[in-house]
């Protein structure tokens, strides 16, 4: 009985999997996509390009559907772990098919058509390959893939946010500009050049579309609500209102430590003037990338040292400036996960530096936060945070929690390494103690108005005060608003991730000790926090009190 019953989940997961890696190759390849798996099968499929037809979804919808009713009806496995994996399965669908099926975001975010292309013609150019043939073959059918996926954006389309209007603009000529970097660098270029034609002319259109349907007001929109993916997608068990008062307890120690560490810096200036006036290195001209490069290596050895990992336990990550037509959609610092083991995938760790002889306001402001915040940034991204738990995870047996990832586990755990920094005494100068403060300030922020909102404890115009009392311009501070409630869910994933791991850490962490908490913690997957206790009271009582150290 119990190995049809493991088949059973097995096969439905098989199922799965191949369905999405098929149908979207490229976003199962990417983790620029939370609601869907990163479905390793998806790497024999670099020459396709990503079918968003209404056909198409309806389809992947009706399937998942299918499969999902197949998971609920298996009563509870005996084999704990095996239960895990049926719960982590129907969390990822349930996600799935809010996106698609709910909020329909494929006929309301231009964005999603333009970022499942460029990614797509990135794969091709960079993912591993056999030899230059393969390589621009897969390019060329994925660039004419973008064009038809393109199309079917100019016929899906059918309302548009502000939000996601004014980015899709913008995103529409970086686009442009990447198709002319493809070209310049190529060596091939005479066999690339009429489909990137091709596909330059489809993106005009598509600008000339958006303007077309023209921008509406955000809240117009079918959204999921918070309280829905928290429970559904994220497998959370706490009610809104606690996680709103997570978030203001979080709000509250930490202006009370800022205001402490503003004391003893300079009792005649405010934080925020502290903050802003603050730069690590002083001293003339440097590399923002020389910089991050270093501390990268540093933070590794600092994992190693506090046995987070050990000296096996990597895969190369690559520093390099966002790609063109990532920059109007990332933040100044973020990662991108490979897809497989594979040694010639890596890692990629992307720094927005722009032109550093630029003197806008914009391109200065950014340059300064990425000086200031560099050691947080980077422990954020690679270790001991995204990195670190990415490079764990494509590394697990278990092939459901190898491809399957959670956004509360994920950014908790990142939002996590952070202070990991501080209590081992990595990071003791007052000046940075003050940066991480006003980080924390920012996530507690996040959490708060991404819950307030949804129990209508915050206006608009008190959320946006908040992200102004942390740095945030007005103007800013009211399109960050906007922004979030597109997302819903996303923004209350650091704070709330962290919160779970470290009241974890404080249930389990005197029985397990610091390296076998924290390894328990990492090669169980991103599972749901409630299951992730429930597996380490198991593990802690079948090892007998294992190996504190």
């Amino acid at each position: 009985m119990r190995q049809s019953r493991e088949n059973q989940t097995a096969r439905i997961a098989d199922t799965y999997f191949s369905l999405l890696a098929r149908t979207f190759p490229v976003m199962c390849a990417s983790d620029e996509f939370h609601f869907l798996p990163r479905v390793q099968e998806a790497a024999g499929f670099l020459e396709r390009m990503d079918d968003l037809s209404e056909e198409a979804i309806t389809s992947v919808v009706d399937a998942v559907r299918s499969l999902q009713v197949q998971l609920q009806k298996q009563s509870n496995s005996t084999d704990f772990e095996e239960e895990v994996d049926r719960q982590l399965l129907l969390h990822n669908m349930a996600g799935l098919l809010i996106e698609f099926e709910e909020v329909k975001s494929w006929r309301h975010n231009p964005l999603l058509y333009l970022k499942v292309g460029c990614i797509g013609v990135d794969h091709a150019l960079n993912k591993p390959f056999q030899d230059t043939k393969e390589r621009f073959g897969r390019t060329a059918e994925r660039l004419s893939g973008l064009r038809k996926l393109i199309d079917q954006g100019n016929r899906n389309l059918s309302s548009i946010p502000g939000p996601y209007y004014r980015v899709a603009l913008d995103v529409v000529q970086h686009a442009q500009k990447y198709l002319d970097e493809i070209l310049l660098e190529s060596d091939r270029r005479e066999e690339l050049a009429l489909p990137c034609a091709e596909v330059d002319k489809a993106l005009s259109a598509f600008g000339r579309r958006l303007r077309q349907v023209g921008p509406m007001p955000a809240a117009l929109l079918p959204s999921a609500s918070v309280e829905e993916l928290v429970q559904r997608h994220f497998g959370c068990t706490r009610s809104l209102e606690e996680i709103y008062s997570i978030a203001e307890e979080e709000w509250r120690t930490n202006l009370e430590e800022i205001e402490r560490l503003r004391r003893t810096i300079n009792s005649n200036r405010n934080w925020q003037e502290i903050y802003e006036s603050y730069l690590p290195s002083n001293e003339g001209e440097f590399d923002l990338f020389q910089l991050y490069g270093d501390e990268i290596a540093r933070l590794r050895n600092l994992c190693i040292a506090l046995e987070l990992m050990d000296d096996a336990e990597n895969q190369k990550l690559v520093l390099a400036e966002t790609a063109t037509y990532l920059r109007p959609v990332r933040s100044g610092a973020s990662y991108s996960a490979p897809l497989t083991v594979d040694a010639r995938e890596p890692a990629s760790f992307y720094v927005t530096i722009g032109d550093q002889t630029s003197n806008s306001p914009i391109d200065v402001l950014r340059r300064q936060r990425l000086h200031r915040e560099f050691r947080f940034l980077s422990a954020h991204e690679t270790y001991p945070g995204h990195h670190l738990l990415d490079t764990i995870r494509r590394n697990l047996d278990n092939r459901v929690r190898r491809q399957v990832e959670s956004p509360l586990f994920y950014e908790g755990w990142a939002y996590y390494a952070e202070s990991i920094l501080t209590e081992s005494g990595y990071v003791e100068d007052p000046l940075e103690l003050l940066v991480d403060c006003k980080r924390k300030l920012w996530r507690a922020a996040r959490c708060m108005i991404d819950s307030g909102l949804a129990l209508r404890r915050l206006t608009a115009e008190e959320a946006a005060g908040l992200l102004v009392s942390v740095g945030f311009a007005a103007d800013e501070a009211a399109a960050q608003i906007e922004r979030f409630r597109l997302n819903p869910g996303y923004q209350l994933c650091y704070s709330l991730g962290k919160y779970e791991i470290l009241d974890l850490r404080s249930r389990f962490l005197s029985s397990l000790g610091w390296k076998h908490f924290h390894l328990l913690l990492l090669e169980g997957g991103e599972v749901p926090f409630d299951l992730v206790a429930e597996r380490l009271e198991k593990l802690t009582k079948s090892s007998g009190q294992m190996g504190v150290d």
